[in-house]
């Protein structure tokens, strides 16, 4: 078991230096703002015993002019990762990483949407939520990292 985490982070973070650079408006590491806005809502959400989540009531995000509507009753595994990493990164129903995670996961499954923009509109959404932009960063990495493992980007 810590074997594969081991060959599992190694295998990370050799990817890493190969991903893109963030999505556009971030430049040199420093954000360039596009408009302000308002934080997006922070949905309702419940943690089930199997450590997914669910959506307890509808949830509406705003983010960069667009407007998303996630369904009552969607559930997701919010952040992919074991349960120490998940925990330091920030897992729970009150927390903002998990929140994106969440939306990510919806995001991707909507027709017309890849995992490519699911995984920019990510990354945005982890910074309207007040992430840290290296803590975006790296999350973002992680995520395109492991939708490159998925095929179809």
């Amino acid at each position: 078991m810590i074997l594969r985490r081991l060959v599992l982070l190694l295998s990370v973070s050799a990817l890493a230096a190969c991903m893109p650079m963030p999505p556009a408006g971030h430049i040199g590491g420093t954000t360039v703002p596009v408009s302000r806005q308002a934080r997006p809502d922070a949905p309702k959400l419940k943690k089930l015993q199997n450590g997914h989540y669910r959506v307890r009531k509808p949830w509406t995000v705003t983010l960069n002019g667009r407007v998303w509507k996630v369904q009552k009753g969607y559930s997701s595994n919010g952040i992919t990762a074991p349960a120490k990493v998940k925990a330091s990164l920030g897992d729970g129903i009150d927390r903002p990483e998990t929140w994106a995670a969440v939306f990510h996961d919806w995001l991707f499954t909507q027709p017309g949407i890849s995992r490519t923009t699911a995984d920019k509109t990510f990354y945005e959404l982890l910074l309207a939520y007040g992430v840290p932009e290296k803590k975006a960063r790296m999350m973002y990495t992680t995520v395109s990292v492991y939708s490159l493992t998925k095929g179809s980007r």
